[in-house]
């Protein structure tokens, strides 16, 4: 009925369904509100040689890396022995992983006995040990952050449910309940993985589904280098910097030097800042996903399909010893906020070779918040949530608001769930900053303000964020977004903190995060007036704000 082109089609979307169904089962199985409602996880399908081939749409940062992940395990670990209840686990930021916080699992998929490729996930869990709950701003060594993982070939039935690496994990989290929960949502997502590719062999022949994964890898790569080839040939550079190091004050500059040459690209980081003693390094994989995903933002072709071939036509060079690829044993915590570094610096290069298609640039951070508090008989509460801000206008359209980045695109933790399992703390007032979008032709996203109450003592918070010293850059014209902040306010008293800090709490205090706007892109008085008097309806902005950045629009009435 179909010919054997439009049979391997078919199996190519049935194989992303599949990743895309492992995605719904994990975040609807899981325990944590970071992995239930803001969905910090991913989930792929591999090939039997650990080439991702189909990931669901959820967390750039993690799916870019899983192969990472996969090939520094297998260099590892002898795998010639796996059978159907054979597992790799591991969260080592040097052999593949993100960084601590995120489990890897991966499981083999066989039919009739043949290895015919590998299903596998990540997740961000809630706590995993180490010098303090919620972020040790001041660990100096990967150890102070948590449990170490090395790549571990596992049997699911022996040492999983109440079995020696069970056991041995969930002894050093302070949540245990929390992250066996979240940590079974996982192998129930791959187990449905396993099980529809099975399903898909059985139907179809494994030698066909074997063939949709490899074209669908070289379909990928053909559009990738087609895509590539409408950036004209060249070298151009970018730098950008995050804030400073943990009790810093001096920026670190990330820099990206990309090459064009028909239809493939160097990304070289040669220039970068050497690594820290903080957590603010990015791990290799981290930096890799966020180099790909950077450069496929821009590409014209938005719907090629996400795997490892588009890899293929990208040479990334990460210098060791920098803040892109430190080296082993460096803590690797807050390794985002260098990750969108990253991705900022490959946009400015890239700016000045094909200037319509790059965005200004967006707040382009995650703010990693922690609301811990200890309980008398030994148990641990810890309120999380990974938080973005505003997004950078574009050629074309205006930036979104209040959104976590590209690299993480995890969801808005709603009021309710937080509130409905954290009764230590209350959520007094969460809302959009007017005039924190980056004014332009194309303006930006706003950013937010969330006031947290704290209702009991011994509450400790602790967190990192970034672009409190410095905004998210305009683009071609474009206005820079505002400044983060934190502050806690006691009673009258006002303390104002920097990127990064640990602060013991008190009944009453209030934490009130400010996250910053995206940029502005074009000359703001290129903006249309009839955008500006909407901007003014909604209270997206104030008539002062409209009166300084789009004297074109200034009328009597806006400011009466």
């Amino acid at each position: 009925m179909f010919g054997e082109q439009t049979k391997l089609a078919i199996l190519a979307n049935a194989i992303r369904a599949i990743a895309n169904e492992m995605g719904a089962i994990l975040v609807r199985s899981a325990f944590s509100t970071i992995v239930r409602e803001a969905r910090d996880c991913s989930t792929a399908i591999l090939d039997a040689h650990g080439n991702v081939v189909s990931q669901a749409e959820m967390i750039p940062i993690h799916n870019g890396g899983l192969s990472e992940a996969f090939r520094a395990s297998v260099a590892q670990l002898d795998i010639s022995g796996i059978g159907p209840n054979s597992a790799i686990l591991l969260n080592d930021p040097y052999a593949g992983g993100q960084h601590l916080n995120d489990f890897i699992i991966f499981q083999p998929v066989f039919a009739d006995e043949v290895l015919i490729g590998w299903v596998g996930n990540t997740a961000h869990h809630l706590d995993v040990g180490g010098g303090g709950a919620g972020i040790n701003i001041d660990a100096t060594e990967l150890l102070q952050e948590g449990i170490v993982i090395p790549p571990l070939l596992i049997d699911v039935e022996r040492d999983l449910m109440g079995g020696a690496i069970d056991r041995l994990i969930f002894a050093n989290v302070r949540t245990p309940e929390v992250g066996r929960g979240d940590f079974y949502a996982q192998l129930a997502a791959n187990r449905t993985g396993i099980e529809r590719l099975q399903q898909l062999a059985e139907r179809h022949g494994y030698d066909l589904v074997v063939r949709a994964m490899a074209e669908t890898l070289d379909y990928t790569e053909r559009r990738m280098r087609a895509a590539i080839a409408t950036i004209p040939n060249g070298t151009w550079t970018g730098e950008a910097w995050i804030d400073a190091d943990v009790r810093g004050d001096i920026p670190l500059k990330v820099v990206a030097t990309v090459t064009v040459a028909d239809g493939a690209m160097v990304l070289d980081f040669t220039g970068t800042a050497p690594e820290v003693h903080s957590m603010f390094n990015s791990s290799k994989s981290s930096s890799i996903a966020a180099a790909i995903s950077a450069v496929r933002c821009l590409l014209a072709d938005k719907d090629i399909p996400a795997n490892d071939a588009c890899n293929r036509l990208i040479d990334i060079r990460l210098p060791e010893g920098t803040i892109v690829n430190p080296m082993p044993g460096r803590p690797v915590r807050a390794r985002i906020a260098v990750s969108y570094r990253v991705l900022d610096a490959i946009h400015e290069a890239l700016g000045k070779a094909i200037p319509d298609r790059v965005p200004a640039q967006g707040f382009n951070s995650t703010t990693g918040l922690y609301l811990v508090q200890e309980r008398p008989n030994g148990g641990t509460r810890i309120y999380a949530d990974v938080l973005g801000g505003g997004y950078g206008g574009a050629p074309g359209y205006d930036g979104a608001h209040a959104l976590a980045g590209v690299l993480s695109s995890s969801r808005n933790t709603p009021i309710e769930s937080i509130e409905q399992i954290h009764p230590h703390i209350r959520m007094l007032r969460y809302g959009l900053v007017p005039n924190s979008g980056g004014a332009g032709e194309w303006r930006g996203g706003l950013g937010f303000t969330r006031a947290i109450q704290v209702l009991e003592d011994n509450v400790v918070l602790s967190y990192y964020s970034e672009h409190f010293l410095y905004p998210a850059r305009g683009r071609m014209g474009g206005a820079d977004g505002a400044l983060a902040s934190l502050k806690v306010i006691r009673g009258k008293d006002v303390i104002d903190l920097p990127t990064t800090a640990v602060m013991t709490l008190q009944k009453g205090d209030i934490v009130q995060l400010t996250v910053g706007g995206g940029a502005g892109w074009g000359d703001p008085a290129k903006r249309p007036v009839e955008l500006v008097e909407r901007d003014l309806e909604q209270g997206l902005i104030t008539a002062e704000f409209a009166t300084r950045h789009y004297p074109q629009a200034f009328k009597p009435a806006l400011v009466a």
